[in-house]
């Protein structure tokens, strides 16, 4: 409608009133519904959507100052602007009808100038009033399909949360969303469709579409108000909407109606305000794709690289033991030094090798627990015994508080093993000679994200070492951190042991965290979940 003219309720039990406000009104371009009484009124109103009412107040079986509170007390009415033209012209009936909600109020009989005047003054306030509730309630909707859009980085996902939004807000009976190859369209997702679009050939040829190619073309929404260019039978109108990120087209929602001049104005403004939204969304699953390929590609490379090093390593490692073994004849003081030096790299290559194996399985979720009932005290004892050569070449104290009587963990043996490993390794290495190393573990209980009380084994590592420096102690579960202290950097290490420790006791639903002093030592703790609590 347009916004000079409004749709008018005359409510007056005065038909020769009635009538006369109704060919003035009409004859300036108003459009008018009429009520004999309050009652009369509000049957109008379940039926006719005005813009402004004209109210009488003495009237029988409802008058005005009955109207008035009802219709202020209803939501989709209250809003009305009411502006009351009585005979009564009293100050006590204006003060009555201006509380009870009036605009305004025009004694009988009324001066046209001014009540066209007041009919566009209430009618101006009533149009800022109803675009700033549709603004906000657009907003409400945008802020709603934002948070629908942010709960998934799926890309079809989020072309079918756009696409049915699309539809749900501004109508048509068909639509489709997809990306830009070459001289197509890729549909990922569509509705209203039978024939037109085939699962197994999900592909449209952007010349079929000569709206798709204006859109492309100008980078803009473009609208065929009147067209028969559509996949949909039948097809008389169709929006083409392009989604940048940044300057180029990462996709495009089409929407067609059999309807001709289905859409108005305020329709193509909210669709395009949806573009915007929805290509940030899209713009992030693209982003979220192509990490996992190119995570895909390294997993790949590494698992391809660890196979083919693993190869000559062993034959490396091989050889050199043969030749220590001296079964190959005499190796002089200088020789068997050499060999121990190949056989030492080896070994570190392979742990670096195997490492970046894990790493890379932890990344891609490659890497699976095979979880079963088991007794930390046993492998608290095998990891003891396999650096007891280590700790005691330093001649460093070492210290176990484990109780054979706790309850078995639910945990991968392995992995397990190599958590523990790990700490006490990193215990051994940075703690000088002399210093004192401590493992200890007890049963205690941990409350979940469910607030639900579960048991855990608490297990410690403690040492008396170098300790890392208070700006270094929130990177020191990162990939290849090493720290800055020169002491530590002279141990031989990777700096993924942590990274890696830290995801391994995640995967048994544990925790891992540590307090460390520097030049005083640290102490690494974790859980993990007792076994009768927690087996899956």
């Amino acid at each position: 409608m347009n916004e000079d003219r409004a749709r008018i309720l005359i409510v007056d039990d005065s038909e020769i009133n009635r009538d006369l406000l109704a060919s003035r009104l009409m004859r300036v371009g108003h459009e008018v519904v009429e009520a004999e009484d309050g009652r009369d009124a509000l049957d109008k109103l379940t039926t006719h959507c005005v813009d402004i009412i004209l109210l009488d107040i003495m009237m029988p079986v409802m008058s005005g100052f009955e109207l008035l509170p009802i219709l202020k007390d209803d939501p989709k009415l209250r809003n009305i602007p009411v502006i009351i033209v009585s005979a009564a012209d009293d100050t006590e009936s204006i003060v009555q009808g201006i509380e009870l909600g009036a605009e305004d109020y025009l004694p009988k009989p009324f001066n046209l100038p001014l009540l066209k005047a007041r009919i566009n003054s209430s009618l101006s306030r009533k149009r800022l009033f109803d675009k700033e509730q549709a603004r906000l309630e657009e907003i409400a909707i945008l802020q709603d399909i934002d948070a629908e859009l942010n709960a998934t980085l799926d890309m079809r996902r989020v072309m079918e949360i756009t696409l049915s939004r699309a539809l749900r807000q501004v109508g048509g009976d068909a639509g489709l969303m997809g990306t830009i190859s070459e001289d197509r369209l890729h549909v990922l997702t569509s509705e209203g469709y039978t024939y037109e679009i085939y699962e197994d050939s999900p592909f449209v040829l952007l010349d079929q579409l000569p709206a798709a190619q204006e859109a492309l073309n100008s980078g803009k929404l473009a609208y065929e108000a009147e067209t028969k260019a559509g996949l949909l039978a039948r097809t008389q109108s169709q929006i083409v909407l392009p989604l940048y990120r940044e300057t180029a087209v990462i996709a495009l929602l089409i929407l067609e109606s059999t309807q001709a001049h289905q859409w108005q104005p305020e329709q193509l403004t909210f669709l395009q305000r949806l573009g915007n939204h929805a290509a940030i969304a899209v713009a992030n699953a693209q982003l979220v794709e192509a990490m996992k390929v190119a995570n895909q590609a390294k997993s790949e490379f590494v698992s391809f690289v660890s196979h083919e090093l693993k190869i000559p390593m062993t034959s490396i490692k091989g050889y050199a033991d043969l030749l220590l073994s001296g079964n190959f004849g005499p190796i002089n003081e200088a020789q068997t030094t050499f060999l121990d030096t190949i056989r030492n790299n080896i070994n570190r290559m392979s742990r670096l090798v195997t490492d970046l194996t894990d790493v890379s399985r932890l990344e891609s979720g490659q890497l699976h627990l095979e979880t079963q009932p088991i007794q930390l005290a046993e492998v608290v004892t095998e990891v003891v015994s396999s650096t007891r050569a280590q700790i005691e070449e330093k001649q460093q104290t070492l210290l176990l508080t484990v109780p054979n009587n706790l309850p078995d963990v639910w945990a991968d043996r392995t992995r397990l093993a190599q958590i523990l490993t790990n700490l006490v390794s990193n215990a051994y290495k940075y703690t000088p000679a002399n210093g004192r190393i401590t493992i200890c573990a007890e049963e205690m209980n941990s409350v979940n994200e469910d607030a639900e009380v579960q048991p855990m084994i608490h297990v410690s590592v403690a040492d008396t070492g170098l300790g890392i420096k208070d700006e270094e102690q929130k990177a020191i579960f990162s990939k290849f951190f090493r720290g800055s202290d020169d002491e530590a950097l002279q141990s031989p290490g990777t700096g993924l042991g942590l990274n890696i420790t830290k995801n391994l006791v995640e995967l048994h639903d544990g925790r891992i965290w540590f307090e460390s002093k520097y030049r005083e030592g640290t102490t690494f703790h974790f859980i993990i979940p007792v076994a009768n609590g927690h087996q899956r």
